[in-house]
């Protein structure tokens, strides 16, 4: 009686699956860990024959028992969802082959991991592909996308670079706009210089000799030889006027008249200089806006706005989310020599579900966090949920709510799925082709869920 209590604490004390049968292949002892792995319970497996319990070709200790032998096996498949490293023994007896025992690891989460990591090295092969074609096209270098509102945005770059138009690329903070800004250059005139000047990071009070140069002794603590203005460095080339909507009111002015003249004048200085560039602007700002505002004329915003390009932000481009992700994680792994770890499905919905305000400047930052204070081969998901926390969102509104009372499990689905429906058409103004691209999920499959649900 002792012996049989200390074999059943001996097979329970360690986390690992245990088995034990005789030379007549009856099942003796059976663990508790076993249980768990193979959701079957003692009392219904002690005392038959294995073979009525489990499939015959899955049993590897038959071998054992029968062939005098260890075996070992790693990755085993032990049932439709649990993958076990197993090791089979044979129990000897004055030299004769009485049972065998054999034990099993549960290595699932190992498999998933290294399947994951498998998918994502697939998908990163995929992007740098990708990466390469768009790179190929040296036009548009740097700009990843997925998008057809991209392709739509890239479509528009070409037919406009071609002329020499004025144009303004409007967006939200964070878009990337000086990207498409260098795109237009490098397909009008991309041997000449890209001169980029943001408007709103220059006093007021240095902005005329930043942007026009100035002659030597012009003022107080200029240079002696003087210094050439942003534009005449553009000279023949493109000049990027970022952040236009935060240019000094009386400067305004003055360039209309450049533009108007294609003539100007250096601080301090008595020759009048020749104005030939491309100008290409940017602001975050709506043009309604600027156009009712005091603080932004309206006739140099006609002559700077005769093609206007929009740079839709992240969340309106859910496509591009992924992509984007797997661009950066990978450059920014590079970039710290640490080894790519993989991203859960759990952690790509959220990424995909959250609204990113600050657009892929936000995302890039997202990511080199993830990458930096990841320590697994898996990122971890808490460093987002942090991060969440931090600006002010309900990482928990990312998920689906629990129920406060009892329902039925159709029912919990119906509304959680009915929410999810409302939150997509909500967040893409209702638009159908954007939700349902979100949802994966086909436009007419969408109507007729709509419908379902009454939204």
């Amino acid at each position: 009686m002792f012996e049989k209590y200390l074999i059943e604490e001996l097979i329970n004390f360690h986390n690992h699956s245990f088995t034990i049968i005789d030379k007549h292949e009856r099942i003796l002892h059976f663990s508790r860990r076993a249980e768990e792995i193979f959701e079957l319970e003692q009392k219904d497996v002690i005392g038959r024959p294995i073979t009525e319990v489990f499939h015959k070709d899955k049993l590897i200790m038959l071998k054992s028992l029968r062939e005098n032998r260890t075996i070992e096996k790693k990755m085993h498949l032990a049932t439709p969802n649990v993958y076990v490293n197993i090791k089979s023994v044979p129990i000897i007896i004055d030299g004769k082959v009485e049972g065998a025992i054999v034990s099993e690891v549960n290595v699932t989460e190992e498999v998933k991991q290294k399947e994951e990591i498998k998918k994502l090295q697939g998908q990163v092969q995929t992007l740098s592909t990708n990466v390469r074609q768009l790179n190929n096209d040296e036009s548009f270098r740097g700009i990843i996308y997925k998008s057809s509102e991209i392709e739509s945005v890239k479509a528009q770059i070409q037919r406009a670079a071609s002329t020499q138009a004025n144009i303004l690329i409007t967006g939200e903070t964070g878009v990337g706009k000086e990207l498409f800004a260098r795109a237009i250059h490098n397909l009008g005139n991309k041997e000449k210089e890209f001169i980029p000047i943001n408007c709103g990071a220059i006093p007021g009070h240095l902005f005329e000799s930043e942007l026009f140069g100035y002659e030597k002794g012009a003022f107080t603590g200029a240079n002696r030889q003087g210094n050439k203005g942003k534009v005449e460095l553009a000279q023949g080339g493109t000049l990027f006027l970022d952040e236009i909507g935060e240019m000094p009111i009386d400067m305004q002015v003055k360039f209309l008249r450049v533009l108007q003249e294609k003539q100007y004048f250096k601080l301090g200085g008595t020759k009048e200089m020749n104005a030939d560039f491309r100008l290409v602007s940017a602001t975050n700002k709506k043009i309604s806006d600027l156009l009712n505002g005091d603080d932004f004329r309206s006739d140099l915003l006609y002559r700077i706005n005769v093609v206007n390009i929009h740079i839709p932000p992240l969340r309106k481009r859910p496509d591009d989310v992924e992509s984007l992700f797997f661009y950066y994680l990978y450059s920014i792994s590079e970039k710290y020599g640490i080894e790519m770890r993989y991203a859960d499905q759990g952690l790509l919905q959220q990424l995909k579900t959250y609204h990113w305000p600050g657009n892929v400047r936000e995302l890039i930052n997202v990511v080199e966090r993830l990458v930096i204070f990841s320590n697994d081969t898996k990122l971890n998901g808490e460093i987002f949920t942090q991060y969440l926390e931090e600006v002010g969102e309900d990482s928990a509104a990312l998920y689906p709510q629990l129920p406060q009372e009892d329902i039925q499990l159709r029912d919990f689905v119906d509304q959680t799925e009915a929410d999810y429906l409302k939150h997509t058409l909500e967040k893409y103004d209702n638009n159908i082709e954007q939700a349902s691209k979100v949802l994966g999920i086909s436009r007419p499959t969408l109507y007729a869920k709509i419908k379902k649900y009454e939204l």
